[in-house]
């Protein structure tokens, strides 16, 4: 008679690794306040922003993508954005946050060429699938997470379907997109310092057209632009608090000249930086 083998030397019919992390998977809005102060999505995370009701414009690396209900919007790791609703019609979105890891890499959606934004046609099924999750979240069962995980990754799977992004740069470029991240990183240090294009691709050990073309490609502005923005967020940030002159702020965000950081803070903020300090200390955006 032959031995039958044990069920546990079988062969997997199906195995996965789950790495889900989710930053934050809500419904939001209907309150007049509403708005997003420029901000930069950390380099290992994705975001998906459903508009379902009301009107609302988001500016992603300095363009401006206006919302009707039924777009999403998909922020990518390293993006610098804000967004604003019309007073007319007060906005309602969905918006989930979350990396997907696999092995040593640190989000694999990253991997596929998402579009800037979206019309979703089946509108219902997609917010039936969100407010899945939102069930999940607030059950107190003792097995929630699981029932959360399932929900979230029904919801994902079928984004997936939906979107259907392009998967090119899986292989080849998910080199090209480590250097870009690791290009921000870099210069994030040394915002202060007098630091050339030039200098900066040779520290990420590439030449300058290349590192220009690759940059551009992968955050929608080149190094230089991407670097002013970088330093004037900065610089707003550090406006918010009393405790630097607006000439010491300006030095420690790489502006020699104070009137040059004083027009270029003006051009992008709409307000000289002494303004924008009185604004946002008055508007209740610090504690005093």
């Amino acid at each position: 008679m032959t031995d039958l083998p044990y069920h546990h030397d079988w062969k997997p019919q199906f195995e996965t690794s789950i790495g889900l992390q989710v930053k934050w998977f809500g419904r939001w809005g209907e309150d007049p306040e509403w708005s997003v102060e420029p901000s930069r999505l950390a380099s290992d995370l994705i975001c998906f922003f459903y508009l379902e009701d009301g009107l609302c414009t988001a500016i992603v690396n300095g363009v401006p993508v206006a919302l009707q209900p039924g777009e999403l919007l998909v922020l990518r790791s390293g993006d610098v954005f804000s967004l604003s609703q019309d007073s007319s019609r007060l906005q309602t979105h969905l918006s989930a946050c979350l990396s997907l890891s696999r092995d040593d890499e640190a989000n694999v959606l990253l991997r596929h060429a998402y579009e800037r934004n979206y019309k979703i046609e089946d509108r219902k099924a997609y917010e039936q699938g969100f407010a899945a999750v939102l069930e999940a979240l607030a059950s107190e069962s003792r097995w929630r997470n699981m029932h959360v995980t399932a929900a979230i990754f029904a919801w994902l799977g079928e984004l997936q379907e939906a979107l259907s992004p392009d998967p090119g740069i899986e292989q080849g470029n998910s080199k090209a997109v480590r250097h870009v991240l690791s290009a921000q990183e870099w210069i994030q240090q040394r915002l202060d310092e007098d630091v050339s294009i030039a200098q900066w691709s040779a520290a990420c050990g590439l030449n300058v057209d290349y590192f220009s073309r690759l940059f551009k490609a992968h955050t929608g502005m080149s190094p230089r632009t991407w670097l002013i923005e970088a330093r004037l967020q900065r610089a707003a940030r550090m406006l918010a608090y009393q405790g630097e002159t607006i000439e010491k702020i300006a030095a420690s965000c790489g502006f020699n000249c104070p009137f040059h950081f004083s027009r270029s803070f003006k051009r992008r903020f709409g307000l000289p930086p002494a303004s924008y300090r009185s604004v946002r200390l008055v508007r209740g955006f610090v504690d005093s």
